[in-house]
């Protein structure tokens, strides 16, 4: 599927040609170039784009103006130039503008034909157009709101949280179940995602204007929740690289009943008005202590047998789950 980016890209791009033309500029190529690069995913991205290279713009343009002039046709003397105007970038401490400062100077220093003083303007106005048609473009055309892209991206985060936390404790279960090699990095790819949505969020003015308090309740502190969640389920897959099996009876009848009640709470995140306030989370946290309990009483290890380490890890990630997840229930109230 074509991306807006793409698509306003293209306008920005014929936009910046058309007054090219209307306005006899020599070269609109360099308008065009200009629109492709200061064209980013963020409205904020673009200004600071087409800054720098606004920036490098000038000091190029500047730099070989001044060597032009000398009319020393020398590759050892635009070789000299490029140095001062790589150093003077540097020490302006414009770093992100030193290529195209580099380009711009060697584009002016080494051209054979016109006045190297209308060379130099005319690529600054170039420039400046390319960038200011880019911006109005991206703010102006389907501005990009990535508020959307990310709740989707947390949900399906949240989705596939749950369906790898059901399968990993089946396999504790189960000797016949394990869990799909991949399916844990796909969680990891999804909560990247989620990640680089919530970044592209955090520069969108619209949420500068809501606050940052209310920028991390509703973005921050549930993509912290779910990365929480992840773990617990990460260390489960591990537990069962270890575990011994069969499990006594006793032990696999409690161990339904944690699952069930876990399962049941985690799966509110997808459906938060579904939620039965303290009940839930306070009834998993009493069959979590009553089996803790019993395996830490059990001297002859016949409840929990080999496992009995090992279950008490799995008991403390679950808590760290359900800790997780009332988290994310109390801020989507």
């Amino acid at each position: 599927m074509i991306g807006w980016r793409i698509i306003k890209t293209g306008i920005a791009v014929a936009i910046c040609i058309w007054i090219a033309q209307l306005l006899n500029f020599e070269y609109p190529f360099y308008s065009a170039i200009a629109a492709v690069i200061a064209m980013q995913a963020t409205i904020e991205g673009s200004m600071k784009t087409g800054f720098n290279r606004m920036k490098g713009t000038l000091v190029g343009a500047v730099t070989g103006y001044v060597f032009a002039l000398a009319a020393v046709n020398s590759p050892w003397w635009t070789g000299l130039g490029l140095i001062v105007t790589m150093t003077i970038v540097k020490f302006m401490k414009w770093q992100e503008a030193m290529s195209i400062a580099s380009i711009v100077f060697i584009s002016i220093s080494v051209q054979l034909t016109g006045k190297p003083l209308d060379y130099a303007v005319n690529r600054i106005i170039d420039t400046a157009l390319g960038i200011i048609i880019a911006y109005l473009v991206n703010r102006l055309v389907f501005p990009p709101r990535y508020h959307k892209e990310t709740e989707k991206s947390f949900q399906d985060a949240r989705h596939h949280v749950i369906r790898l936390y059901k399968t990993a404790f089946r396999a504790l279960l189960d000797v016949q179940i394990k869990v799909e090699e991949g399916e844990l990095d796909k969680l990891i790819e999804d909560l990247e995602e989620a990640k680089a949505f919530v970044a592209l969020v955090q520069k969108d003015p619209a949420s500068k204007k809501s606050g940052e308090v209310q920028f991390y309740e509703r973005y921050v502190n549930p993509l912290t929740r779910l990365d929480q969640m992840k773990m617990t389920v990460e260390q489960m897959i591990h537990l069962r690289q270890v575990w011994n099996f069969p499990i006594s009876s006793k032990l696999h009848t409690d161990l339904v009943q944690v699952f069930n009640r876990s399962y049941s709470f985690l799966s509110l995140i997808t459906n938060p008005s579904e939620y039965s306030a303290v009940g839930a989370y306070e009834g998993t946290r009493e069959i979590l202590e009553k089996v803790r309990i019993r395996v830490i009483k059990d001297r002859d290890t016949t409840y929990a047998g080999p496992n009995k380490q090992f279950i008490l890890e799995l008991l403390d990630w679950i808590e760290k789950l359900l800790e997780a997840t009332s988290g994310c229930l109390r801020l989507s109230q």
